[in-house]
């Protein structure tokens, strides 16, 4: 069956589909048979050194993106690899090198109408903005994560004003700022749009991840790009403040100032006004472009074939009902493709493809979890105490302005425990205080010393006979791994080096290893080689040439790997030492689909279990290693508590069972819940959580 279905995929070719317009003007980008490298191809490293891999990219890629058109044309990358939708991006914008030379052409840009509005917009870098959402907040300086809850503004502390203009050094020159201003009306014309006016005067290192998002938007605008490139722009917004930025950035594609480019993840919401779609492949290669609804078409027909495909081979071979053969990986790529946008509703499915074999109706979570789940961890002492929290500045409440009902008693403020064994999920709107509650759970937050919350049943602030306790001890029993972590986090350390800080008081000190220790960071590193090694080859690892070798690990610095690749390194950081609270905030978002579906099997079974895909879905299955009990990391532990963050169904672990919903600033009370098994098979829960109506989200 495996056979017969590469050969289906081996046959399929790139499609491209054209319509009939009546006005395509001159194409702002020219791409006509380009095939592009990181690297020279004829670059060889020195002998005894290696070098990643350079294949090639959107091999043969013909693209032509109009300066104007009449229907107007938005167009959009979609890719489930995060690296292939950034370098496509790259790629636009006149970055990678492109074979030949000529195939890349910008004529527009070279147009007289270009040299009379700007003649610095004839260079590709300085007409074409890109704005990518990975690391986010080192936009905003490099200040700890406390300090963006201090009340004490610094001098140095510059302002979303400030920002906006690129203005904010000390004792800049006049002229330096007359170069730079942009048109006052601009300016906060930008700002109403995207709804920044209540910010427009604080400090930036102040703002949540939604409106450092619609910040940095707005900084590009104010360059007045001819157009703009948007990497992921809807990661971790909840659905209304997605919905509110489309709708800008459609005001802005409609009247081509400028015109937008998106990439966007298969689980996104692809917006309406997107018109032209490209679809990449994890190899690399564009399977399909042109007019969205054709290319829709495709996947859809390429999704039921392999479906049809599939169901055929089991026929003919006589597959039992016991046994599954797993899938090439393109076919794996193609029905999580398929899935998400049938789900979603970007196309729906004939009536052969077998809905049976749908993840949703397996018998196993991509966790190892059943859809009704009656085991249960025992319940232990308390983490976390909260007894009334509130969370204001000035006369400004951000956390707990609300009345919670107390077992019949009516009180202010948070009330909320943690204990060992519960699995929690923190759910709400972007603005809700989600980032806030984490950092008073981590006491980042300088009000974690006077609010009544107690962290491992001990206060921040010492009291008669009992000392406070420390920072350095309540970190050291915490795991945590969120965008903030990740813009932080230093770049120049080793793989080795930054899981290995998990047993540091910070990143850049030594940290305290012993034999147990550095045994579990080489079982990391081995279960993860292929997601964390650039230079991974898997025939050299199927032939066990490259498996027992760790000598990658000590030279290949974090700020070499792919945003997904650093994703997981943080991820394990967070969880390799089983703290008594491992907190994952937003930690699966950037991640390609394969690598989170790893990732959350081994959040919950560590080494015991490996994640296989067959015609059924995915098969998580007990290993070799479990069998021999060789297992070095055993995934969450009974005395552990958990806390996920995630506006994505995907990237809830199949373990959480309590969860909290923070409402919107004036809507009342958080809402508490149980869940009976994973948010993953049942869309009934995810929708409970949010109050949602019944159905597909």
């Amino acid at each position: 069956m495996q056979g017969t279905a590469a050969l289906f995929f081996a046959a399929s070719k790139c499609c491209s589909f054209n319509a009939s317009y009546r006005l395509l003007s001159t194409p702002i980008i020219q791409i006509s048979n380009g095939t592009f490298y990181r690297q020279h191809p004829a670059l060889r490293p020195p002998p005894g050194q290696d070098a990643p891999p350079n294949l090639p990219l959107f091999p043969q890629l013909t693209l032509s993106l109009p300066s104007f058109s009449s229907p107007n044309q938005h167009w959009a990358i979609l890719s489930p690899s995060s690296t292939v939708r950034t370098a496509f991006l790259q790629i636009l914008r006149g970055q990678l090198l492109c074979f030949p030379p000529t195939a890349r052409s910008y004529p527009y840009l070279l147009s007289d109408k270009i040299a009379a509005k700007n003649p610095k917009l004839r260079f590709p870098e300085r007409a074409i903005e890109y704005v990518g959402f990975d690391v986010e907040r080192k936009a905003f300086g490099g200040a700890y994560l406390s300090a963006r809850y201090e009340s004490r503004v610094e001098e140095t502390d510059f302002s979303l004003a400030q920002y906006l203009t690129g203005v904010t050094g000390l004792n800049v020159g006049e002229e330096y700022v007359k170069e730079r201003l942009p048109d006052q009306d601009a300016m906060l014309q930008v700002v109403k749009d995207l709804g920044l006016e209540p910010y427009f005067h604080k400090p930036v290192s102040t703002l949540s991840n939604g409106q450092s998002r619609r910040a940095r938007i707005g900084k590009a605008l104010l360059s007045k790009p001819e157009m703009l490139l948007l990497d992921a722009p809807f990661i971790g917004l909840d659905p209304f403040v997605s919905k509110h930025i489309s709708q800008v950035l459609h005001g802005l594609a409609e009247a081509n100032a400028p015109r937008v480019v998106l990439s966007l993840r298969p689980q996104d919401v692809i917006p309406g006004w997107i018109t032209h779609v490209v679809y990449a492949g994890e190899d690399g290669k564009v399977d399909a472009l042109g007019p969205k609804g054709e290319v829709f078409q495709y996947l859809k027909e390429q999704y039921e074939s392999v479906e049809s495909t599939l169901r055929n081979s089991k026929r003919t071979e006589g597959v039992s009902a016991g046994e599954h053969a797993e899938l090439d990986p393109k076919l794996v790529e193609i029905r999580k493709v398929g899935r998400h946008m049938s789900e979603r509703g970007d196309f729906d499915l004939a009536s052969q493809v077998d809905e049976s074999t749908t993840s949703h109706s397996s018998a196993l979570s991509r966790d190892a979890y059943t859809k009704i789940d009656e085991s249960r961890v025992p319940i232990g002492d308390p983490l976390v105490e909260m007894e009334g929290i509130r969370i204001k500045y000035g006369t400004n409440s951000v956390l707990g302005n609300w009345q919670q009902d107390i077992e019949g008693s009516v009180k202010d403020g948070l009330w909320w425990n943690i204990h060992r064994g519960q699995r929690w999920g923190i759910f709400g709107a972007n603005g809700s205080g989600k980032t806030t509650l984490l950092s008073l759970i981590t006491s980042d937050h300088p009000q974690t010393y006077s609010a009544p919350v107690r962290i491992f049943q001990r206060s921040r602030l010492p009291s008669p006979g009992v000392p406070g306790i420390s920072i350095f001890d309540i970190q050291s029993r915490m795991g945590h791994s969120s965008p903030e972590v990740h813009a932080l986090f230093p770049k120049d350390l080793s793989v080795r080096r930054t899981l290995e800080s998990a047993w540091a008081d910070t990143p850049l000190t030594k940290p305290a290893l012993n034999s147990e220790a550095t045994q579990r960071v080489e079982a990391c590193l081995r279960w993860f080689r292929a997601e964390l090694n650039p230079l991974f080859d898997n025939a050299e690892a199927l032939n066990n040439t490259e498996s027992s070798s760790l000598g990658w690990t000590s030279h290949i610095i974090f700020g070499e790997l792919s945003f997904s690749a650093q994703r997981v390194a943080l991820f394990l950081r967070a969880t390799i030492r089983n703290p008594d609270i491992v907190i994952l905030d937003e930690a699966f978002s950037g991640m390609d689909d394969l690598v989170r579906d790893k990732c959350l099997l081994f959040l919950s079974r560590g080494e015991s279990m490996t994640l296989h895909y067959h015609d059924t879905g995915p098969r998580p299955t007990e290993n070799e290693l479990s069998r021999q009990g060789k297992v070095s990391v055993p995934g969450l532990q009974d005395h552990q508590a958990l806390l996920c963050v995630s506006h994505s169904h995907q990237e809830v672990p199949g373990c959480i069972r309590e969860w909290i919903c923070l409402p919107e600033p004036g809507a009342g009370p958080p809402r508490f819940g149980r869940l009976d098994g994973p948010v993953e098979l049942s869309y009934e829960r995810w929708n409970k959580i949010w109050n949602w109506p019944t159905g597909k989200p």
